[in-house]
């Protein structure tokens, strides 16, 4: 395997060796055949790229330097041979031009000369054509007077035509310019009176506009004012309304709670009656109360129920007097028994009630004439046409 590997290397060697050379030796080849590089070829084998490279720059800097060289001893050579020149043709120019000036001279002259001669002869001719034409002058002037005197009225006749037509045609022209004009000035006086129109009949619009939305405006002021108006006469309205049901409330209430006080006063007395009925007979006497402070006050064998309604507080009188109460007319029509007449009574500044039916009885008379249908303990029914406020309707 090393063997193997040796020579594969050695192969591989041998290649890039052959390779190497094949392409200096085109190289070479190539640049000799340009005239760069002066080589022999049989000795490539010992040149590689880089040296026919270096090879080639040294030759190019060689030719380079020697260009130079000898473009500067051309330069100088041409520089001497250029003032040697000038300094010979020097004195040839000063000579050259005396030469010139003396054949420009030469040449002018000839030509004046054959100027004047050409005028000089041209000036004969006129004069001998002006000495064969004066002989027939004679008879060109009697022809010209015979032609004027033959035709002077054709021409004068002809003239005052042609005369009267460019006045005609003037008076045309100027009628047509006076028309144009009268044309111009009426558009112009029309457009002045439709543009009028136009901004009068636009001052019009614009002057019923404004007067349109002034009334609009104004229709619209009212209209506002005027809901506004109704909408407070509405407001007010509720606020009457809801000061009537505040008001008819505060009755309601005041007399719910009177209508309380009597169930209250009615419900005591009930119970005080309930307590005297279960008494016993041999009860000792009931000690008599005078209508005073000491007025609830009870011996010790009160029943409790008793004892706890001797123990409740009088309510305070409403500060707004005593409520008007809807009576019925069968109720209007009765005796005056009952407790509503002996609250009315009281109210009105009548004898005091007394204070407990348990201590001082009423009379028998009295007792009759309640009605067991128009005071059942205390509690009254209610008819069909009672009074009830809104809001429990």
């Amino acid at each position: 395997m090393e063997d193997v590997r040796r020579r594969e290397q050695e192969r591989a060697k041998r290649e890039i060796e052959s390779i190497r050379t094949e392409e200096a030796r085109k190289l070479a080849q190539s640049l000799k055949e340009r005239g760069n590089l002066k080589v022999d070829i049989t000795d490539v084998e010992n040149l590689n790229t880089d040296d026919l490279m270096r090879l080639q720059v040294e030759q190019l800097e060689k030719e380079k330097k020697e260009r130079e060289e000898r473009l500067r001893v051309t330069t100088k050579r041409i520089d001497h041979i250029e003032r040697a020149y000038r300094k010979d043709e020097r004195p040839l120019l000063a000579k050259d031009y005396e030469l010139q000036q003396a054949n420009d001279r030469a040449t002018f002259e000839q030509t004046q000369a054959a100027r004047l001669e050409a005028a000089r002869v041209a000036h004969q001719h006129d004069l001998e054509m002006k000495k064969r034409l004066s002989r027939m002058l004679a008879d060109f002037t009697g022809r010209k007077d015979a032609v004027l005197a033959k035709r002077g009225d054709a021409y004068e006749k002809r003239r005052q035509a042609a005369l009267a037509k460019v006045e005609e045609e003037k008076a045309k022209r100027r009628k047509a310019v006076l028309k144009e004009r009268e044309e111009e000035r009426q558009r112009l006086e029309e457009e002045e009176r439709t543009r009028r129109e136009r901004e009068e009949e636009e001052q019009r619009l614009e002057e019923e506009r404004l007067a349109e939305e002034e009334r609009l405006r104004a229709e619209e002021e009212a209209h506002v004012a005027a809901e506004e108006t109704k909408k407070r006469g509405e407001e007010e309205k509720l606020i009457a309304l809801r000061k009537q049901r505040e008001a008819e409330r505060a009755a309601a209430l005041e007399e719910a709670r009177m209508r309380q006080q009597r169930e209250e006063e009615a419900e005591q007395r009930r119970l005080e009656r309930a307590a005297a009925r279960k008494a016993p007979t041999a009860a000792p006497a009931a000690v008599p109360v005078t209508a005073g402070a000491d007025a609830w006050r009870r011996p010790s064998r009160e029943t409790p129920a008793a004892r706890v309604a001797a123990e409740t507080p009088p309510r305070s009188e409403s500060p707004q007097g005593p409520p008007k109460v809807f009576r019925p007319a069968a109720a209007a029509a009765g005796t005056g028994g009952g407790w509503r007449a002996r609250e009315q009574a009281r109210l009105a500044g009548g004898p005091a009630r007394p204070a407990s039916p348990a201590a001082a009885a009423p009379p028998k008379a009295e007792a009759k004439k309640e009605d067991p249908k128009a005071d059942d303990d205390g509690f009254q029914p209610a008819t069909k046409n009672v009074w009830r406020p809104k809001f429990r309707q």
